[in-house]
């Protein structure tokens, strides 16, 4: 298991220790590899959760239900952005590009849409495993609407 997945697999499993000790040690590789495997586990959530066309209520009421979970200081996330990653991972909107704060508001978006469908551990790493597809598919050129990529 690379140093990304890892990191992201204890992230998700409440291992908040090792995974900041892990994304102390990323290298830049490391780094665009742990962005593309968050970008597919959210788009897996996403398309889990909710589906192209849907009414807008329910994206809006979830991300602010995130935002209130895992958004310490309330000002971490923004909510246009967190909205615009859902809309992204259902092909609604362009896909949105790799910085600081796509990071943060995906990180709480998954692990508020995680949290709400009950996931257990094997469901959790079923999201990874087809994350990591999403991201190597992506690497290779393969396209999958939203799928990560910069």
């Amino acid at each position: 298991m690379t140093d990304p997945h890892a990191a992201l697999r204890g992230l998700l499993a409440g291992r908040l220790r090792g995974h900041e000790r892990r994304l102390r040690r990323f290298s830049e590789t490391d780094w665009r590899r742990y962005a593309d495997l968050l970008a597919g586990a959210l788009l897996v959530a996403v398309r889990r959760r909710f589906a192209a066309g849907q009414d807008r209520a329910p994206v809006i009421r979830f991300v602010a239900s995130a935002r209130e979970r895992y958004d310490v200081t309330g000002s971490d996330v923004d909510p246009a952005l967190a909205e615009g990653l859902v809309w992204a991972a259902l092909g609604e909107r362009p896909p949105v590009p790799d910085d600081a704060s796509a990071i943060v508001a995906r990180t709480v978006l998954l692990l508020g849409l995680l949290e709400d469908e009950g996931c257990t551990e094997q469901e959790r790493d079923g999201v990874l495993a087809a994350a990591a597809q999403l991201a190597d598919n992506a690497a290779q050129g393969g396209d999958d609407s939203g799928a990560p990529g910069r």
